[in-house]
């Protein structure tokens, strides 16, 4: 068997070790499992679409020793699907009329991978919808056991307040949070073969990130959605409409990173943003603020 054949398979199996940690139960095997997808992006973004698509067909398969058929379909809606279409769509390139070579846009991949998120959360919400406790009565029963094991027997008021808080918005923090691990993973696989040169295309550059006129209007049609209808329709517009706005977090780095690239202190800013967006966690929404007002009135074309 070749070289290119053993990495493609020992990727798939790098996963599945990775992701089987979560059955452990112990912090820091749930937090390594975020990192299941990165062998992928590691086989896929240094060898190829074949070679990741081999990579998560056997990660998907081998889900089936340290778990079952739903531990197995599980992994290939939330980590090998949408791995194996964005390595395919950040691999895309053409030839513009000078013959330099055009790759896949940056704000284009950040929209690839929320259209696949608001996809597997319709999916798993159809899912649950015909559950007998439907889908808000899903969200909220899991949200009850957890508040249960979080707070003390006595601390009835604490638990309703998380219920109360965490029910109307579960489905979509946990897309949300599974859609920053996605980029994550997947910058983190292109600057590592960026670093020891096994990268096939080079780094997107986050200032040059434009997102589809088409995008926005999405998220305010959900955002309507959850606003105006009541019931299930309400709860599934509210979720998608989370989903559907954290690129425009992304979009609000590309503002931020575009000032202080006018800046002779540009690395230095860069650094204590970061540091703040850290340890004051609600700065994300101002970033994503920002990316929103961006789409519509083009800060970095005032900046520049």
């Amino acid at each position: 068997m070749s070289r290119y054949w053993l990495l493609a398979f020992g990727g798939g199996a790098a996963s599945v070790l990775i992701y089987s940690l979560t059955a452990s139960g112990s912090f820091s095997g749930l937090l390594l499992a975020y990192f299941a997808a990165l062998p992928l992006y590691l086989v896929g973004f240094s060898l190829g679409l074949a070679a990741g698509a081999t990579a998560g067909a056997t990660a998907t398969i081998g889900m089936l020793y340290p778990g079952d058929l739903t531990w197995s379909a599980a992994f290939f809606l939330a980590t090998a699907l949408p791995t194996v279409v964005l390595i395919r769509q950040a691999l895309l390139s053409r030839q513009d009329t000078q013959g330099s070579v055009v790759w896949y846009p940056a704000g284009l991949l950040v929209v690839t991978i929320s259209v696949l998120g608001a996809g597997v959360y319709t999916l798993a919400a159809l899912w649950l919808a015909a559950q007998p406790e439907g889908f808000e009565g899903t969200a909220r029963l899991y949200v009850e056991n957890m508040a249960s094991t979080m707070t003390a027997p006595d601390a009835a008021e604490s638990r309703e307040y998380l219920v109360k808080t965490l029910t109307p918005i579960l489905p979509g923090f946990i897309a949300a949070s599974w859609f920053v691990m996605t980029v994550i993973n997947a910058v983190l696989a292109q600057a590592l073969l960026v670093r020891f040169e096994r990268n096939i295309r080079p780094s997107p550059d986050i200032v040059s990130m434009e997102f589809p006129n088409w995008f926005p209007i999405a998220t305010a049609a959900a955002a309507l959605v959850g606003l105006l209808l009541p019931g299930a329709f309400g709860y599934y517009g509210v979720n998608l409409a989370i989903i559907l706005i954290v690129p425009f977090f992304f979009m609000g780095l590309a503002v931020v990173h575009t000032l202080c690239r006018q800046k002779q202190a540009g690395p230095l800013l860069l650094a204590t943003f970061y540091g703040m967006l850290i340890i004051f966690g609600w700065l994300v929404i101002i970033v994503a603020a920002l990316g929103l007002i961006e789409q519509w009135i083009g800060l970095r074309r005032r900046f520049t």
